[in-house]
């Protein structure tokens, strides 16, 4: 049991960090959170989730002495990741948790407890997937192999599995964070501590398939792809030696175990490897001893017509989902006409005659299928593919997704948005994309958001409300471009788009027909000078900001986990997100 004390506890030079204040452990605090339940941890208004609580918590577990109070301790940390005031964190506070854990998996009832490998696993990939933390990882990430390698050779059972799918995921949360700042701290310490080999190790075994069940050997390709993501590229975009020796060595288990396994070998390396690597449909053809592609029809069974215009290849939208998205896009492409004048007639030389949707079940598919059927880039969010327009039997298509984050709701992710890109790009702008040489990204995606949600855009209001007092120009938001940020590029183009429609028609109408003859010259003088109009403007953004009324019940923040981080597909049917499994 804890010594019922008060305790001090001073440590320093923890791998490199920096020594730690001295901190005393107060056991009355301890012995609260070890009593609360779940659903206490679990509660943004909790009283314990707080910074000072937390340090409590990862200072005791140095001294914890049970499974039963480690466990309930390293839940806490889980709960207080999503939960929890997280941004007032400190070095300290990360320098103690860090202490408490390498402490803690030096006890010999840690090895012992699945359970509490499960939790480590976690605690690692919720607080340390960053820049600022990543030098403890070499403290850390030995624990993390040990219990791969103990796991893996453990007998079946519910909690070693949860215990072994969280170990994988916490090699692939890492590595997903680190690949997207390849020059960052948390990238060199990963490449560094040559986290890839125990992957490695683990897919080659007969570990990695338990009980005919191949989920973990198809969770450590999902990691590696990951890994190979984080390697440094090469100037001419050829594969290093470093990505080549990932590819060959993953390439070589798949073969292994295709010889054993057959097809269903094929689609494990397919769809854990392959395509969380981002290789793309072309290396699967070269590589197709290794890599598969299904016939498109098995993956979107459904082709649904919504018009002569549109139709849509869905993987599971039932027939009220279909009619509702046929809806919003017919209802959606009148009011376009309308506000453009276009008199339903097509540009010059534009042989698209119907958008084709092509909706997956989520995400996870969407990035699977998105490159191995149509060759597409999927690290995104969706997107709609104009192709040649001028190329007769070209096919216009966009790609999305079932936004499976607001189910049992239903929406397809970007629906309406891309739809009017197909509009814009078929009856009022000549040529395909990238044809006119510059100021049309305002014009794009500030026309796209304005059809699709008309004078109703909270989120937008929001932060024009908030960033008024730095509003850019008319003359700066005809100049966007893309690398301007998100704000700028859907936002202010938005407000700007709606302002010129709906206070000088002619003159937004008129800007439309020189695109749509192709006569950009016309164009960029018509927007110089309606930058006249910029006190106007300003007015109305001022009244926009006056009459929104952003007052609303604020909600309690919660750190999710990026909704795109984790494939569906992975996750083992049996390991369900119980009260005790807790994710968000």
């Amino acid at each position: 049991m804890f010594h019922r004390s008060i305790i001090a506890l001073t440590f320093i030079g923890l791998s490199g960090c920096s020594s730690t204040p001295d901190l005393s452990l107060d056991q009355t605090q301890i012995d609260i959170v070890t009593q609360a339940t779940e659903s206490l941890l679990f509660d943004a208004s909790s009283p314990l989730l707080t910074k000072a609580m937390f340090e409590q918590v990862g200072l005791s577990l140095a001294s914890v002495e049970n499974v039963q109070q480690a466990d309930k301790l390293l839940y806490y940390l889980r709960a207080f990741s999503y939960f929890g005031p997280v941004d007032t964190l400190d070095s300290d506070s990360i320098n103690t948790l860090t202490f408490g854990l390498s402490q803690l998996t030096a006890k010999p009832f840690f090895s012992l407890s699945a359970r509490l490998q499960e939790h480590f696993a976690v605690t690692l990939y919720r607080y340390y997937s960053d820049n600022d933390r990543a030098k403890h990882l070499a403290t850390l990430t030995p624990q993390l192999e040990s219990q791969l390698n103990s796991l893996a050779s453990s007998d079946t059972s519910t909690a070693n599995d949860y215990g072994l799918w969280e170990t994988l995921r916490a090699y692939g949360m890492l590595f997903n964070s680190a690949r997207k700042d390849t020059d960052g701290e948390l990238n060199k310490q990963i490449i560094a501590l040559d986290l890839a080999k125990p992957l490695l190790n683990f897919a080659e075994s007969p570990n990695s398939i338990r009980e005919a069940n191949d989920w973990p050997k198809a969770n450590a390709y999902w990691a590696l792809g990951l890994y190979r993501l984080t390697l440094p590229a090469s100037e001419n975009d050829e594969p290093t030696v470093a990505k080549s020796y990932i590819d060959t060595a993953v390439a070589d288990i798949a073969r292994t175990d295709i010889a054993a396994r057959g097809d269903n070998a094929k689609d494990t390396y397919t769809l854990g490897f392959h395509v969380n690597a981002f290789a793309g449909k072309k290396s699967c053809e070269q590589n197709n001893d290794v890599c598969r592609i299904p016939a498109l029809t098995d993956i979107l069974p459904i082709n649904h017509p919504c018009s002569d215009s549109l139709f849509i290849l869905a993987q599971d939208l039932n027939e009220d989902e279909l009619a509702l998205s046929c809806s919003k896009l017919t209802s959606q492409e009148a009011s376009f006409h309308q506000i453009l004048e276009t008199g339903n007639q097509a540009t010059p030389n534009d042989f698209n005659t119907a958008l084709r949707v092509v909706a997956f079940k989520n995400w996870s598919q969407y990035n699977a299928y998105g490159q191995l059927l149509f060759d597409i880039s999927t690290d995104n969010g969706g997107m709609y593919i104009e192709g040649t327009p001028s190329k007769p039997g070209n096919q216009a298509t966009f790609f999305a997704y079932r936004q499976f984050w607001i189910q049992p709701e239903f929406a397809i992710w970007n629906l309406n948005h891309e739809y009017v890109h197909y509009l814009d790009g078929h009856f009022a702008k000549y040529g395909g994309f990238g044809h006119f040489p510059s100021k049309m990204v305002w014009w794009s995606e500030g026309l796209a958001e304005y059809i699709s949600k008309g004078d109703s855009n909270p989120s937008t209001l929001k932060v024009i409300k908030r960033d008024i007092d730095k509003a850019p120009s008319l003359k700066e938001i005809f100049a966007t471009e893309y690398k301007d940020g998100q704000d700028r590029t859907y936002k202010w183009s938005y407000m700007a788009v709606r302002f010129l429609a709906e206070h000088h028609h002619s003159d937004f109408v008129q800007l439309s027909k020189y695109l749509k003859t192709d006569y950009f010259e016309g164009y960029e003088l018509l927007l110089a000078d309606l930058t006249q109009h910029q006190q106007p403007f300003s007015d109305w953004l001022n009244t926009q900001v006056e009459q929104f009324d952003d007052a609303e019940e604020a909600k309690p923040t919660l750190h999710k986990q990026n909704r795109y981080s984790y494939r569906e597909y992975l996750k083992p049917t049996h390991l369900t997100l119980d009260e005790k499994h807790l994710h968000y």
